[in-house]
């Protein structure tokens, strides 16, 4: 009887063990899925700001750079003007 006694116990104490062991399980899956979750987003925000830019700073450079090209655009019109008004007073003044 005792014997009988002390295999419930042991049966008893596996069972246990075996539901530790499947909590533990469930719970290592849990943050094994939170890791990977978190090696993702540094994975992709080390990607997209690879060059050390947030999108912000890049729409802000682009919108910068849209707006010195219509400067230099502006500019070489005028100096094109001014030359080609140079040329004229010059000719004018050859041909005097």
């Amino acid at each position: 009887m005792e014997q009988l006694q002390t295999k419930i116990a042991n049966l008893e104490i596996q069972n246990q063990f075996k539901a530790d062991q499947d909590a533990v399980q469930t719970a290592q899956m849990e943050m094994l899925t939170t890791l990977r979750t978190i090696r993702a987003a540094i994975t992709s925000a080390s990607t997209s700001s690879s060059n050390g830019a947030s999108s912000k700073e890049l729409q802000a450079l682009k919108e910068e750079n849209e707006s010195l090209k219509k400067k230099t655009m502006k500019q070489e019109f005028r100096i094109r003007h001014l030359i080609s008004g140079m040329e004229e007073m010059q000719e004018k003044l050859e041909s005097s």
